[in-house]
């Protein structure tokens, strides 16, 4: 099993990583090829329910909605589409069907993907700042962490 680590160098007030989003397992486009985005600003974020990607990446993918949710955000109650994606990771991490959200709304984001709880607690979670540096690391499936 690999680990998801990053060590940042310094202090941070964002835990920000790469990721690939990717065509579900099973979709192809009309050339029969599954594709994919490669994202250099994942922000891992314990506030969100769940994942969010932009619509830039939705329009990249040519994803289709599977469905429309109602979700409280900080702007008030808006509907977004919901999308099917596998959502992968360079350590080899993948996340099959993942259930994400998008939305208009979601275009002036500082961020392409927003990895929310659905994504976190699928795994042991670790945030740590020692010297004024923090590090991240990420391990599915979870083997339960705990500080005593």
């Amino acid at each position: 099993m690999s680990i998801l680590k990053k060590n940042f160098g310094r202090r941070q007030d964002a835990i920000i990583t790469d990721c690939f989003v990717v065509m579900p397992d099973g979709v192809t486009d009309a050339d029969g090829n599954r594709r994919y985005c490669k994202i250099g600003n994942a922000a891992w974020d314990t506030g969100a329910t769940n994942t969010v990607i932009t619509p830039e990446i939705v329009t990249a993918l040519g994803l289709k909605p599977s469905d429309k949710n109602a979700v409280s955000t900080l702007n008030g109650i808006i509907n977004v589409d919901t999308y099917l994606i596998d959502l992968c990771f360079e350590n080899g991490y993948k996340i099959a069907n993942l259930r994400v959200f998008s939305s208009e709304d979601y275009s002036d984001f500082d961020y392409d993907v927003l990895i929310g709880m659905d994504v976190i607690t699928k795994g042991d979670f670790v945030v740590s700042t020692v010297n004024d540096e923090t590090t991240f690391s990420f391990r599915m499936p979870a083997k339960g962490l705990t500080i005593d």
